[in-house]
């Protein structure tokens, strides 16, 4: 009874063969007929066992979540557009990497329902098993049912060209920044508020629906939004912007106090151009942008959450002691975190991204160079000392996106990455990683160059087969496959020489040298000034795996979107208008073939995440 199966682990002894002709054509005895009853009925349950369903999953395989109508337990949800003006979005299979099923029947799965122009962002709620999808064109925000797979309706709408928008985890706001007409738009059940604000082009809130912010560009202030107690005689609140619905406001929108800690006013913020939050909900961390957005100086302000929250109306003008407004009252109390150190703290390297773990606060940015241009930084803040412990350089560009890997592994996305201090040493012939000038960055913690649960790459291992573009560490450097094949059967004796002119033979693998292990990486590793193979030895020069669809061998442009596939190491991005996919082992890529989508792709979620944290 040979065993056909995909499950590698599944293992049967042959049972003797028996010919039909060694059985009567009619058996009448009944123990003899149960016999043969037994026989097949257990014969069916090995071949049951033995042959494992490839897209079977129980009827609530975590979290109470239903199994999908895709049957698909690692579902990656990308949107793209086709042609600029309508979009859609698409369901990829994480596990397989693939973007139909595995016996080819099915060629795509996709949102039910869902159509909309540039689906440009995706919030995503696997916890509630929900997430929402803004257009950038109309500023419609759909719902879509994770466990139906299908859009389920408008949840809000902010108008054309939204500059923003934010959405809570349970539903229950939805607020959008119109830059175009100067309005915050804010939707709770069934009723749309909006303010009035010039200029708003960012919004924020926390997951708890707690507290919505609200950010001007060019400017250094910051909104709140705060909610009425319900009642037909409603306070406005001192120093009030706007309050909505005008008769009876429920809401109203309110300036932020903006005295640093020395009690300087308009010195609190310095160009706010996003915010982050604690694990813990005592802090917010607004990120000060400085001179990368015209300001002044870079850093981070803490607040306490709590004197922000929608309930905690306030009771005297939030502005009080700055120029031309009253001054405070007695028992007048700061939002800002005391501190053993300034708030705001200073970050040189420049902020536009925060993301903390608890103990650090992890901050990207760009920081000016006397070239004039900027190059991009990654600051870790102790959040014990409240002090910078470490600088590194990573990608270029206006960093957006920082998310939590496997492998212990943070990794951060940017936006324009072709215009920075590392596209020029590109152009003057670097042969160095600091003339990578992608959007990609992997940084791995509290790292150690090898061994241990910390390593920043795999060592070497003999009788191996390498692909191309994985990356191993020979102890002092980071070695880059060129040639895919297999391993020696001991060490290689590795080329120092990081210049790109000679490479390592390994068994049947080609590894060129790409300088020290650090715990940077830029993804992907590109080599766009080594010799090419009419040039020398052979050639090192290293160029993007899967070139997009304008064939630059050496830049995949714009990271607009990337997610976390927990647990299988993981991560899939929009990379430069399609999808692109990593392991988080070494930062090598997943071939693409299978996974590529028609049209430009413009953000990804993992839709079967165990936190709301993976997007």
């Amino acid at each position: 009874m040979p065993c056909y199966t995909w499950d590698r682990n599944c293992s049967i002894s042959r049972a003797p063969r028996v010919s039909l002709e060694s059985l009567p054509l009619k058996i009448r005895s009944f123990p003899t007929q149960l016999f043969c009853g037994l026989l097949l009925t257990a014969a069916s349950l090995v071949l049951g066992a033995c042959r494992a369903p490839l897209y079977y999953h129980p009827e609530f395989n975590f979290a109470g979540r239903p199994t999908p109508p895709s049957g698909l337990l690692n579902r990656v949800m990308a949107t793209y557009t086709p042609s600029g003006g309508t979009g859609g979005a698409e369901i990829l299979d994480a596990l397989n990497d693939l973007r139909r099923n595995i016996q080819n029947t099915i060629p795509a799965w996709f949102i039910g329902g869902f159509s909309a122009g540039q689906p440009a962002t995706i919030f995503s709620f696997p916890e509630q098993t929900t997430g929402y999808i803004l257009s950038s064109s109309d500023g419609s925000l759909t719902k879509v049912n994770y466990s139906t797979e299908s859009a389920t309706g408008a949840a809000a709408s902010f108008g054309p060209s939204p500059a923003s928008a934010a959405a809570s985890a349970i539903g229950e706001f939805f607020v959008g920044a119109s830059e175009t007409n100067g309005q915050v738009i804010l939707a709770s059940g069934s009723a749309t508020y909006v303010f009035s604000l010039p200029n708003v082009d960012k919004v924020v809130t926390d997951q708890g629906s707690t507290v919505i912010l609200a950010m001007v560009r060019n400017s250094n202030s910051l909104y709140r939004i705060v909610q009425l107690p319900a009642t037909n005689n409603p306070v406005l609140p001192p120093g009030y912007v706007d309050c909505e619905p005008l008769l009876l406001p429920s809401f109203c929108l309110v300036p932020v106090a903006d005295k640093n800690s020395a009690g300087v006013a308009g010195a609190a913020y310095d160009h706010p151009i996003g915010a982050s939050f604690s694990l813990d909900g005592s802090t917010v961390y607004i990120d000060d942008c400085g001179p990368e957005c015209g300001g002044t100086t870079a850093g981070i302000t803490m607040l306490q959450e709590s004197a922000l929250v929608l309930t905690n109306v306030p009771t005297y003008d939030p502005l009080c002691g700055d120029p031309g407004h009253a001054a405070c009252p007695a028992g007048a109390v700061s939002p800002l975190t005391v501190l053993p150190v300034a708030n705001p703290v200073p970050i040189p390297g420049g902020v536009t991204a925060s993301l903390s773990d608890g103990t650090t606060l992890y901050l990207a940015g760009q920081q000016l160079q006397g070239t004039g241009l900027f190059a991009g930084n990654l600051s870790l803040l102790s959040l014990s000392s409240y002090t910078v412990t470490s600088k590194y350089s990573i990608s270029d560009g206006t960093h957006t996106r920082m998310i939590f890997g496997d492998d212990n592994t943070l990794w951060i996305g940017a936006t324009q990455c072709s215009n920075g201090a590392r596209a020029a040493l590109a152009a003057a012939g670097n042969t160095t990683q600091a003339a990578n000038y992608n959007c990609l960055t992997r940084f791995v913690p509290n790292s150690v160059a090898a061994g241990g649960t910390n390593a920043i790459l795999p060592t070497w291992s003999a009788n191996t087969t390498y692909n191309a573009g994985q990356r191993v560490t020979d102890g002092v450097n980071v070695e880059i496959v060129l040639t895919a094949g297999t391993s020696g059967g001991s060490t290689p004796t590795w080329t120092t020489n990081t210049n790109g002119y000679t490479s390592t033979n390994d068994g049947s693998v080609v590894w060129v040298n790409v300088g020290a292990v650090t715990p940077v990486q830029i993804i992907p590793t590109v080599t766009p000034n080594n010799p090419t193979a009419t040039q020398a030895n052979g050639g090192t020069n290293i160029t993007v795996a899967y070139p997009n669809t304008d064939q630059n061998q050496v830049y995949y442009g714009t990271l607009s979107g990337i997610c976390w596939v927990q647990t299988l190491h993981k991560m899939y991005t929009a990379y430069g208008g399609q999808i692109h996919a990593f392991y988080t082992t070494d930062g090598s890529e997943i071939n693409n073939i299978n996974i590529t989508i028609q049209g430009t792709v413009l953000d990804v979620a993992y839709m079967d995440a165990l936190t709301n944290s993976a997007n």
